[in-house]
Formats: structure tokens, sequence, C-alpha cells
């Protein structure tokens, strides 16, 4: 492994410029509890956690950390226009339908289908190791982006479950 996430994080402070640098790791990269908790750290040293008044942007800045981590390592070793498909499912929700409509009328729906099932184990894993995090704003940033992500991948299942069934009548 080379840099850490906290150290990619204290070298890119834009939200969205840490986010293209993760991207770029394709998934190799460490997130382990401790790796999630080192990360968190750094993010808490940029934005100290107020318990009053609290700044519900930083917060919402945390979520987006995490979640940009958490998708990006759940997508590693998935075909790159899969993760495409995904990473705009995950980025624009309203796009679902639109996205798993055009792989229904493809030669790849079982391509999404078994990528998509990967994504959903990844997803657990991810949950295991933010489990082992301490009680703490660290937990919390970290359950508040894989929930965000479950969200979405409950729309995700939906539709391509329909991909599914249509694909059988068929």
């Amino acid at each position: 492994m080379s840099i850490s996430l906290a150290d990619l994080f204290r070298h890119n402070l834009d939200p969205e410029a840490f986010c293209r640098e993760v991207r770029k790791l394709e998934g190799n990269f460490d997130l382990s509890s401790r790796e999630m908790a080192d990360l968190g750290q750094a993010y808490f040293e940029l934005h100290p956690e107020k318990f009053v008044r609290r700044d519900l942007d930083e917060v919402r800045l945390g979520y987006q950390l995490t979640r940009c981590c958490l998708l990006e390592k759940a997508l590693a070793g998935l075909p790159d226009e899969i993760k495409s498909v995904f990473r705009q499912a995950f980025d624009q929700p309203e796009s679902i339908a639109n996205l798993i409509e055009e792989y229904a009328r493809s030669e790849e729906r079982q391509l999404l289908v078994s990528s998509f099932n990967r994504l959903q184990g990844s997803l657990d894993e991810l949950k295991l190791s933010i489990d082992e995090l301490p009680k703490g704003m660290i937990k919390e940033r970290f359950l508040g982006g894989i929930s965000t992500l479950y969200n979405t991948r409950y729309l995700l299942n939906l539709f391509i479950s329909r991909l599914s069934v249509n694909s059988l009548q068929d």
C-alpha cells in the first residue's frame, strides 16, 4: 500500500480533489477499522466536532468523504464500465431507472447482476469494519456515509431484481 487515506486527505483538503485522488487508487487502499479511525482523526483535525452549534455542512462533508472511500473500496475489482454505472447511480440516484433500463437492452445484463452482487457483499464487509470502530464521532460519520450507500443499494436492488425477472421471461 502506498499513502494512507488520512495522509491523502491531509494533502487534498478540497473534498472533490480528495475523492478524485481516492478514485485514482482503484480501490487499492486499506479501509480497515484502523484506517477509518486514522482518516476520521485527520478529518476532525481540520473540522473539530462542536457539541454546541454544530456545523451541519461539516457533518455532511464528513459523510461525503466517508461515502467516497467506502464506495471506491466496494467497487474494487469490478469492470470499469460497471464502475461507471454504479458511480452514476450512487451520485445521482434519480438516474437508476434509466441506467438499469439501458442494461436491460444490452448483452451485459448478467455482468451487471453479478457485479451488483459483489458490490453488495463488499458493502456488507465494510459495514463490519465500521462496526468495529469505538462509539464516537468517527464511527458516526462512517455510519452516515454507508447508510446513504445502503439507501441507494436498495434502489439498485429493486431495479436490478426487475431486470433479472424480466430476463427470465424473455
